[in-house]
């Protein structure tokens, strides 16, 4: 029996969670926000260390603990799982996953590439399960309040979106730094870039253009793109793990044909991942009428975005209702993805089909 924190109040209809893998962002995150949430429990939990996962369960009150991710997948009270294994392990174990009839929320990014995305997809549809790629920023009211002014034409037609991601390098050891396993700030801190002009584009680009600054292992430390959308709106966006030590930033402006928009916290409350606390967050709407230039600061009451991500993600699957973001957005963001990793690595405009 878990001798953790007192279980919050739950709604009579639960989903059971199962935790594959005992990463950070599950520890500091996502299993607490499936605690915390209303209409989610963790049901168990699976690590190649058996001790690592009970250790890991008695935080979040798991029934069960499991040393190895093919027995948590064999555990018929699970019914959906959360999977923040390292890039290079999300299709494998998304697609077992399914085929052993569990909802897939995955961590970012997808998966390595859009063939392996599409894989994941395959397994699902046939499967009749859901599968969502875990940005949770999508979630959190400050997006859905600007997208809300995007939408009304507060700032006219949007023409240019930027958006930064960057940090100082990790540790020696952490995944991020790992070639292979998937590591970069593309694959990691970049994604939110792209999935956020995806977001605000309203759609796909139709070409890219990047840069990049490979070690020897052609692993990526920095990279930089331009994304080519229809109508000839562009967005651009830097990521790296090249700051200074103890450096971190991130930022995002849309910029309309009547004013613009900037979001210095667009992607992660740091405070909130870290350390559980809660932030409000701001973002400012300008405009500039031949130099009557006006700003307003709207502030957003802070929450846990995590915790939003958990209960939206158990609420569609107990509704059975389809997601806001479903895989297909998943496989169209690896497929933005490949191109900006090819053109960094080419040096060449790579062309997206339609």
């Amino acid at each position: 029996m878990s001798h953790g924190p007192a279980v919050p109040p739950k709604n009579k209809k639960v989903l059971r969670w199962g935790i594959i893998g005992c990463a950070k962002i599950a520890e500091l995150a996502v299993a607490p926000g499936i605690f915390q949430s209303p209409n989610g429990v963790v049901q168990a939990v699976a690590s190649r260390s058996l001790e690592k996962a009970r250790d890991f369960g008695s935080k979040f009150g798991a029934e069960t603990a499991y040393g190895s991710y093919e027995e948590l997948l064999k555990d018929p009270k699970v019914e959906a799982v959360y999977i923040p294994l390292p890039n290079t392990l999300h299709k494998e174990w998304a697609v077992r996953a399914a085929e052993s009839g569990k909802h897939v929320l995955c961590e970012k990014p997808l998966a390595s590439n859009a063939g392996e995305a599409q894989e994941m997809v395959d397994a699902c549809r046939r499967n009749k399960v859901l599968l969502m790629e875990a940005f949770q920023f999508r979630l959190h009211p400050q997006i859905q309040a600007v997208r809300g002014l995007v939408e009304e034409g507060k700032i006219g037609k949007v023409v240019a979106v930027t958006a930064t991601h960057c940090s100082d390098p990790p540790a020696e050891g952490n995944i991020r730094v790992s070639s292979e396993l998937g590591g970069g700030p593309l694959g990691d801190k970049g994604s939110y870039c792209v999935s956020f002009a995806r977001l605000f584009m309203g759609g796909e680009p139709s070409r890219v253009f990047a840069r990049g600054d490979f070690d020897q292992n052609g692993m990526d430390w920095r990279v930089t793109a331009d994304m080519e959308f229809s109508g000839g709106r562009m967005a651009w966006m830097d990521t790296s793990h090249k700051l200074a030590k103890g450096t971190y930033y991130q930022a995002s402006q849309i910029y309309g044909e009547k004013g613009r928009i900037l979001i210095p916290m667009p992607f992660a409350q740091r405070a909130t991942l870290a350390r559980g606390q809660i932030v409000d967050t701001t973002f400012t709407v300008s405009s500039d009428e031949v130099f009557k230039e006006s700003d307003e600061v709207v502030t957003v009451k802070g929450v846990n975005q995590w915790h939003l991500e958990a209960e939206y993600f158990a609420d569609r699957v107990l509704k059975g209702e389809p997601i806001s973001y479903p895989m297909e957005n998943g496989l169209a963001q690896t497929k933005v993805m490949d191109a900006v990793y090819a053109s960094a690595r080419e040096g060449r405009v790579v062309d997206l089909q339609p």
